[in-house]
């Protein structure tokens, strides 16, 4: 649907990770409702941007479920920078208001805080001029865009760990998560995982549907998480199975965000497999509850392993075409899903902040981790 307008406010959606369909604006009352375009299910991501014509309080209405968090939307004054709108914005799970301070003044909403290709492009300038990192593409989108895969650590070595995000487009929150552990690994003077394994990154396996502001859950016919298959249909998919082939990986990580909040929805935890990676990921998520149960911020993120979901437990089962069941195929020692939350629990908000200070304690377990094998 084409952005609507009126003399109060105009809505617009043409901008990176943009999603949003304007059903009426009347007044102050916009009612609104995400974007499903090609997912075969109902999900929840939406993220616009409003202009007002003068400083004057909006009421944003959804009419398609409830898909406005607890801390309310993530707002932006420039695309780029975000936080938490606040608890004092919501009316309910389906309404927020903006008052905008003068005629004129943009504003960016979005159902949770995003990770655009600029956002990863702001990070790799700050970490490319280290030795231990190179970039390369691993292949061309189906709309050509590049897709970039980082490489960290001794290029000589005969093991390796991958950690993949982005399978679905609207799961932005690990992707913070992931800048603070690899910062953590190159920041140390001696890392284990640096000297003894070369680490493969790449942030954005549907870099298409996050440009485009897509959903990515349950994309038509299959998503990204579902097409390891024999003929894949992605190119991402397709390159990154003849990428690693071959190779002999230690550990995968394929990063993703759960459903929107409630219960374990609030917290991260690790998708289990059976046995014998299932004891491994148990050992690792030990490992991270020990290591972020010692920090003493107060908006700390911790992990609990009592969270995680192990195999044949709801949504959990066997058999299933994704990201971790091919590198177990492969012969992986650890593979497996980590689920990172949109929002936070309890009075603790995930922001950008917490989640790289998390991606330290991840590190550190991934450092003590490792020594064992």
């Amino acid at each position: 649907m084409i952005p609507l307008s009126t003399a109060s406010v105009s809505i617009d959606c043409r901008h990176s990770g943009g999603n949003i369909r304007v059903l009426s604006i009347e007044d102050d009352l916009v009612l609104l409702e995400q974007d499903l375009r090609d997912s075969s299910n109902w999900w929840f991501y939406w993220n616009f941007s409003a202009i007002a014509s003068s400083g004057k309080t909006i009421r944003f209405q959804f009419v398609n479920g409830e898909v406005v968090g607890p801390w309310g939307p993530a707002v932006s004054l420039d695309g780029v920078n975000w936080r938490w709108l606040g608890e004092e914005s919501l009316l309910s799970r389906e309404a927020f208001t903006y008052t905008f301070r003068h005629g004129g003044e943009k504003a960016y909403f979005c159902f949770c805080i995003p990770y655009q290709l600029y956002h990863f492009e702001r990070y790799y300038a700050r970490i490319a001029g280290r030795k231990e990192v190179n970039r390369g593409v691993l292949t061309h989108s189906e709309q050509l865009r590049p897709i970039p895969i980082l490489t960290l650590g001794n290029r000589n070595a005969d093991r390796h760990i991958f950690f993949t995000a982005r399978h679905h487009a609207c799961e932005s929150a690990p992707s913070y998560m992931l800048e603070g552990l690899f910062d953590s690994l190159l920041a140390s003077d001696s890392s284990p995982v640096l000297e003894r394994f070369l680490l493969h990154y790449i942030p954005f396996m549907d870099i298409d549907g996050v440009e485009n502001g897509d959903q990515g859950k349950a994309r038509i016919p299959h998503d990204h998480n579902r097409d390891y298959i024999v003929e894949p249909i992605y190119r991402s998919t397709g390159a990154l199975m003849n990428y690693a082939e071959g190779l002999k990986t230690a550990v995968t990580i394929d990063c993703h965000s759960p459903y929107k909040w409630g219960d374990r929805n609030d917290v991260p935890f690790f998708v289990k497999r059976d046995s014998p990676v299932k004891e491994r990921i148990e050992a690792l998520s030990g490992l991270l509850e020990q290591a972020s149960g010692e920090r003493r911020d107060k908006d700390a993120i911790r992990h609990s392993s009592a969270h995680n979901i192990s195999m044949g437990e709801d949504w959990n089962l066997p058999g299933s075409t994704t990201c971790a069941n091919f590198f177990e195929g492969t012969g992986a020692s650890l593979a497996c899903s980590f689920e990172f939350p949109y929002f936070g629990s309890g009075q603790t908000a995930a922001t950008p902040d917490n989640s790289r200070r998390f991606g330290q304690d991840f590190a550190y377990a991934l450092e003590q981790f490792i020594l064992t094998m």
